[in-house]
């Protein structure tokens, strides 16, 4: 049995590792495995925390097919802490965990369990960003000498479908946010339970649906929910006449993470 099989039927929102997975077929099963619990089956969506000493590794790790298409793992490097591989996993999860705002990005959250690494091991910034545009989460040591987020990345660089470079969900609030949306959305739902397949019902499901939705966009977690109302839509399955099909319009609120100013001299 494999540590998937065993922890699949016990429900959990973040899995920490204390190592990184083997690159190949060990990333793949991780992968594949998120998928499946996040899926519209199981829905129980997770995120999985992989933690890295080395930036090379965590580079090489984010780079495989399997991994850069996948929204819900998070390669986290703190280059040089070796040894450091669990408590880097957990504090991250930590950070995760504590967050009560899906939306609120985790760039500068000190991570006090950590150990900060010896002054040979720091990294230009140039490096990290580097790693970070390949999908890797950095933390560096900040100006207090504490481990610190630089941003919270996920693996995702590319559309699964097409392998084309995408960045619609590149911080790993992007799932966040869409975890959270879909719980929203399903408790307001299963609320009230019974309901017939008529056209008045599915326009009370749709107006339910979207009083949840204003609510989130007020809460800055969701945006431009007034403005694409029309494209919330409840309609009847074509073939199976028992089920309707929901399409929400999720417009993720992003994080602010460069503020680009010109100075005007006089």
């Amino acid at each position: 049995m494999t540590i998937q099989d065993t922890i699949a039927p016990l429900g959990h929102t973040i899995i920490a590792l204390s190592a990184a997975p083997a690159i190949g077929s060990e990333s793949l099963d991780w992968a594949q495995y998120l998928n499946e619990v996040s899926g519209p089956i199981e829905q129980r969506p997770s995120i999985l925390i992989v933690p890295f000493s080395d930036i090379d590794q965590a580079q090489a790790f984010a780079e495989q097919a399997p991994i850069k298409t996948n929204y819900r793992i998070v390669a986290v490097c703190y280059h040089g802490a070796n040894g450091q591989e669990p408590e880097i996993a957990a504090s991250i999860a930590a950070a995760l965990a504590d967050s009560n705002d899906p939306a609120l990005p985790f760039n500068g959250i000190n991570l006090a369990g950590m150990k900060p690494v010896e002054d040979q091991y720091k990294l230009k910034f140039e490096r990290m960003e580097a790693a970070m545009h390949k999908g890797v989460c950095m933390i560096q040591t900040g100006a207090d000498g504490v481990p610190e987020i630089v941003r919270a990345l996920c693996t995702y660089q590319a559309n699964p479908t097409t392998g084309d470079p995408d960045d619609i969900v590149a911080d790993i609030n992007g799932a966040l946010v869409l975890d959270y949306t879909r719980k929203v959305v399903r408790q307001a739902v299963r609320r009230n339970g019974r309901r017939k397949n008529t056209v008045r019902e599915r326009d009370n499901l749709r107006s339910l649906i979207l009083v949840e939705l204003i609510k989130l966009d007020d809460a800055e977690i969701l945006q431009n929910v007034r403005q694409r109302a029309k494209e919330l839509t409840v309609l009847e399955d074509l073939t199976d006449r028992f089920r309707v099909n929901v399409k929400i319009p999720a417009d993720w609120v992003r994080g602010m993470h460069v503020v680009a100013a010109t100075l005007d001299v006089y």
